[in-house]
């Protein structure tokens, strides 16, 4: 077998799996666009910005990058409609995972990993293993101010949220996962429902801080 005949080789291999992909990516393009058309959500191509707007889980990992496939709506609950986000989080020239986001009506006192046992230990200094929540390990920047967001409720909602998403994390004002890449319309919608009710328990969470008002 010549060289030659194996550099043609290879390169075949390699072209068909880039049509693969590229296919692939297209089609998860139209999904996304069809989805949020049907909700009547917003859908932009691509955001270089919006990522930066948190520092904690997969965005201290890896770095803010670009937000691919972006859609951008409102969450129905019970108590109103939340402002949600869910795109393709490339990084370093990658799709690594599929963000969500569903902001908190308040702002929250410090930031709190949730990680299920099979995901990394977080690389960043300044988050402390505080205790189980659920299933998962709260890793917290301020323990003091955290403890008491960490209810039975945000356990339970966590727990919800699936075994498919090892981190999910609150900063600020929003509650985010990370999906694996490649997440279906279907399961994304129910993880922004998901992420929905665990926003729901940290607020509870927050109004459990507060002293009662005296009468």
């Amino acid at each position: 077998m010549s060289v030659w005949f194996v550099i043609a080789l290879v390169a075949i291999v390699v072209g068909v799996g880039l049509l693969v992909f590229d296919r692939f990516r297209g089609g998860a393009t139209r999904d996304r666009k069809r989805w949020a058309s049907m909700r009547e959500w917003e859908y932009q191509d691509s955001d270089p910005v919006l990522p930066s707007r948190w520092r904690y889980g997969t965005i201290h990992q890896g770095g803010p990058g670009v937000a691919r496939n972006l859609v951008t709506g409102d969450v129905p609950t019970p108590d109103g409609p939340r402002k949600a986000y869910a795109f393709d989080h490339e990084q370093a020239g990658r799709v690594s995972s599929v963000l969500c986001a569903v902001q908190v009506q308040e702002s929250l006192p410090a930031a709190v990993e949730l990680r299920l046992p099979s995901a990394p230990l977080p690389d960043d200094a300044g988050l402390d293993l505080l205790e189980p929540v659920g299933e998962r390990y709260a890793f917290v920047s301020d323990a003091e101010a955290v403890r008491p967001l960490l209810s039975t409720r945000l356990a339970d909602a966590s727990d919800a949220v699936g075994e498919d998403i090892e981190l999910l994390w609150a900063e600020d004002a929003w509650v985010l996962a990370a999906a694996p890449v490649g997440i279906s319309a279907d399961r994304m919608q129910d993880l922004l429902a998901d992420l929905a009710e665990v926003a729901t328990a940290m607020e509870e969470g927050l109004h459990s801080r507060r002293p009662a008002v005296e009468s």
